[in-house]
């Protein structure tokens, strides 16, 4: 390639870079101390994770009403509220809002919601509801938390079972 060939493309290039602008300086300087220590390696305790059993007519024996949350892994929460009433409010991450009715299943340990035209299962155990994958799925088995909502809020005595949350409101 020729001299005035070469210099038709550096020149271009050169403005172009010339044009991104701002430089920002760099502070080159090292500070040496001589209290650094190694890492340390950290083993952390092992964590036994509680499973709830699911009971034999988990209906008549389980305090059921109030609102589970299953923390999803990338930060977002799904809420599901129970009413003794046989209602329900299940909240999305992105704060959709189903309401409705749910039925127990003919065992009287799991309930079912259908919800967009889908039925969920659920077992029911203190404190708990384990999302199961179809509704005739059994109710033991490998627990995750992954598909373990668990309660955070009682149902409150004031008769609003639309909202568990409205227990730790202040009265008006």
């Amino acid at each position: 390639m020729n001299t005035p060939a070469r210099l038709a493309l550096a020149i271009p290039l050169a403005l172009a870079l010339a044009a991104c602008g701002d430089t920002t300086e760099v502070d080159d300087r090292v500070v040496e101390t001589d209290d650094v220590e190694a890492p340390v390696d950290v083993t952390l305790p092992k964590v036994d994770v509680e499973y709830p059993e699911v009971p034999l007519d988990a209906r008549s024996t389980v305090q059921y009403a109030g609102t589970y949350e299953l923390h999803n892994r990338d930060g977002q929460i799904d809420r599901i509220t129970l009413g003794d009433d046989g209602t329900y409010t299940w909240i999305a991450p992105d704060g959709t809002e189903d309401t409705g009715e749910f039925t127990w299943g003919e065992d009287n340990s799991r309930i079912l919601i259908t919800r967009d035209g889908e039925t969920n299962a659920f077992a029911v155990a203190e404190g708990v509801l384990y999302r199961l994958p179809e509704e005739s799925a059994p109710l033991a088995g490998e627990r995750s938390e992954e598909t373990t909502w668990r309660r955070s809020h009682p149902t409150p005595t004031d008769g609003n079972q639309a909202d568990g949350n409205q227990a730790d409101r202040p009265s008006e």
